[in-house]
C-alpha cells in the first residue's frame, strides 16, 4: 500500500499542475480572457485593456494591470454567483441537500465522472462568510497548493501526513469517517475535535505515532494549547515527528519558543493562504513576518489600506482578479519576477492606536514580548492584548501564560511602564496571568483585539449549512 500512496495517491489521483513556461503577463491575459468572456462579475470589464494590451511595454502592461478594478470580500458576499463561471454550469453539486456524499460516490465523482461543484466558505472578519465554488480542476488547485507548502515544510509525496482540525470545520467530519480510504489513498488522516483536552491530545499524539506521520497540520493557537496540556499534565514530548506546518493566524516567537520543547524534533514552519485561493506563500528562512510567494499558483500586488491583491493564475470555474485580502502585508517583486510578502501581519484591522497616532500591529507586541522574555528566563510563553470599555473608560488589558509565576511581578512592571510610554491615550491598564486562554477553537485566534475578538470564523465552519440552504 506504501507504493500505491506514493505513486499513485499522490503522482496521479492528485495530478501535480503542469508547469508552464508562458511568461507572468501572457498568464494574467489568459486569465483575464477567459473571465471577461465566461464569468458574469467580469463580463465585459477587461475589454480596453484585452484590446490594447498587446502593443504595451511590459512596464506599461503592469502598470495599465495594476489599476484594473478590485474585487472586494463585500463583492462576494453580495454577488456571489457572478462569479461562478459558465464551466460550473450543468455540474452536480457535491454536496446537494448539505449531505456529503459517500465513499464510493465521492471517489466516482472525483476521479471517474469529474463532472461536480462544491462550495467552500471563507473566514470573514465581520463573522459573516462567503463562499467560492471548485469543480475539480479548481478543487485539484486547491489541493496541491497545501501539498506545495507541506513539500516546502519538509515532507515528501508518500509520506503519512495528520490534519488536527476543529470538527465540521474544512469537511473534517467528512474526512474523518473516510479515514481508512484516505489514508491508503493519500497518506492522509483527519484527527477532528470539539474541545482540547487531555483526551484529545492523547488521541492526536497515538495517531501521530500509529501511522507514522512526518508532517502535523494544524492552527497555531490549537498547537498552543495542544502544547500547554502536554507541559501540565506530564505527557512526554513527542519525538519523532519531523515536520509541523501553522497557518491562519499571527504565530508568536515566545509560543513557538514554548511548543517546541513539546515539539522537539519538528521543523515547525508557516503557510500563508485564504479560502479564495488555498495557500499561497509560504515562510522563507527563519522569520515569521516574511513569505515567499507560490508564483506558479498566484501573482500578488499591494493594495489600498495595507491590504494585499491576489490573482489566481490557474483557477478557472470561480474566477478572482485582484482580489482583496484584507491582511496587512508588504508585496515585493525582484527583478526576475518572483514575490514576496514581507512584515505579514494578519488582518489589516487587527492593531491599536498609539499616543503617536501610529498604528501597532502584533509585531510589536511579538518584539516587546520577545524583549521581556530575554530579560528574565523567557517565562512567557502566551500572550495577546485585549480592548475593552469599562464605565466609560478605555482599558488595555495585556494577558499573559506562564510557566514560572514567580516572574509575575517583574512582567507586570516592566509591561505597565512600556504601555504607558507608547499607549498613554488609554485611561487605564490591565495585566493579567492565566493558566491558559479559553478560545473558541472555530474562530481565529487574535493576538490583538476588541473584547473577546471571535469575530473572524475559522474558513470553511459554515460550509454544510451553506450547502444545505
Amino acid at each position: 500500500m506504501t507504493v500505491i500512496s506514493k505513486y499513485l495517491g499522490h503522482s496521479v489521483i492528485i495530478r501535480t499542475p503542469e508547469k508552464t513556461s508562458l511568461p507572468r503577463r501572457e498568464r494574467l491575459l489568459q486569465i483575464l480572457s477567459h473571465a471577461n468572456r465566461t464569468t458574469p462579475f467580469y463580463k465585459g470589464k477587461f475589454d480596453l485593456f484585452l484590446n490594447t494590451s498587446r502593443t504595451l511595454s511590459d512596464d506599461d502592461f503592469f502598470y495599465a494591470f495594476n489599476h484594473l478594478p478590485i474585487a472586494t470580500k463585500q463583492d462576494l458576499r453580495e454577488n456571489n454567483d457572478a462569479f461562478v463561471s459558465e464551466a460550473l454550469k450543468n455540474r452536480q453539486d457535491i454536496l446537494s441537500g448539505g449531505n456529503t456524499p459517500g465513499a464510493i460516490e465521492l471517489l466516482n465523482s472525483l476521479f471517474i465522472k469529474k463532472d461536480f461543484c462544491a462550495s467552500i466558505s471563507t473566514g470573514g472578519s465581520s463573522g459573516v462568510p462567503t463562499y467560492r465554488w471548485l469543480d475539480n480542476h479548481d478543487a485539484n488547485i486547491f489541493a496541491q497548493s497545501f501539498l506545495h507548502s507541506f513539500k516546502l515544510n519538509g515532507w515528501k509525496p508518500g509520506e503519512n501526513f495528520v490534519v488536527y482540525y476543529p470538527l465540521k470545520s474544512y469537511f473534517t467530519g467528512a474526512y474523518a469517517e473516510r479515514e481508512k480510504v484516505l489514508r491508503r489513498l493519500f497518506g492522509f488522516t483527519m484527527v477532528p475535535f470539539e474541545t482540547i483536552d487531555r483526551e484529545s491530545v492523547e488521541n492526536l499524539l497515538r495517531t501521530l505515532k500509529t501511522h507514522q506521520a512526518t508532517l502535523l497540520v494544524i492552527f497555531p493557537c490549537v498547537l498552543q494549547r495542544v502544547a500547554e496540556i502536554m507541559a501540565a499534565e506530564n505527557i512526554p514530548p513527542c519525538e519523532n515527528l519531523p515536520c509541523i506546518n501553522v497557518s491562519g493566524e499571527f504565530f508568536l516567537d515566545c509560543s513557538k519558543r514554548f511548543i517546541q520543547t513539546m515539539f522537539p524534533d519538528s521543523d515547525i514552519q508557516s503557510t500563508y493562504g485564504a479560502v479564495e485561493f488555498g495557500e499561497i506563500a509560504h515562510q522563507e528562512g527563519l522569520s515569521a513576518l516574511e513569505y515567499k510567494v507560490f508564483d506558479d499558483y498566484v501573482y500578488m500586488e499591494q493594495g489600498p489600506e495595507n491590504t494585499m491583491l491576489v490573482t489566481s493564475l490557474r483557477q478557472k470555474a470561480f474566477p478572482l482578479i485582484r482580489y482583496q485580502i484584507e491582511d496587512m502585508g508588504q508585496v515585493s517583486t525582484a527583478p526576475d519576477g518572483s514575490q514576496k510578502i514581507v512584515w505579514l501581519e494578519g488582518k489589516n484591522t487587527d492593531y491599536i492606536v498609539g499616543t503617536d497616532g501610529y498604528r501597532y500591529y502584533a509585531s510589536f507586541f511579538n518584539a516587546l514580548v520577545n524583549d521581556i522574555n530575554k530579560s528574565c528566563g523567557y517565562p512567557v510563553i502566551h500572550f495577546m492584548l485585549r480592548i475593552h470599555t469599562l464605565e466609560n473608560q478605555s482599558v488595555l488589558q495585556a494577558n499573559f501564560v506562564l510557566r514560572d509565576a514567580q516572574k509575575a511581578p517583574y512582567i507586570e512592571n516592566t509591561m505597565l511602564e512600556a504601555l504607558s510610554r507608547y499607549f498613554s491615550n488609554f485611561d487605564t491598564f490591565e495585566i493579567r496571568f492565566l493558566p491558559h486562554f479559553e478560545h473558541d477553537y472555530t474562530r481565529k485566534f487574535k493576538i490583538i483585539g476588541e473584547g473577546d475578538a471571535l469575530a473572524e470564523v475559522v474558513g470553511g465552519y459554515f460550509q454544510q449549512q451553506r450547502a444545505a440552504s
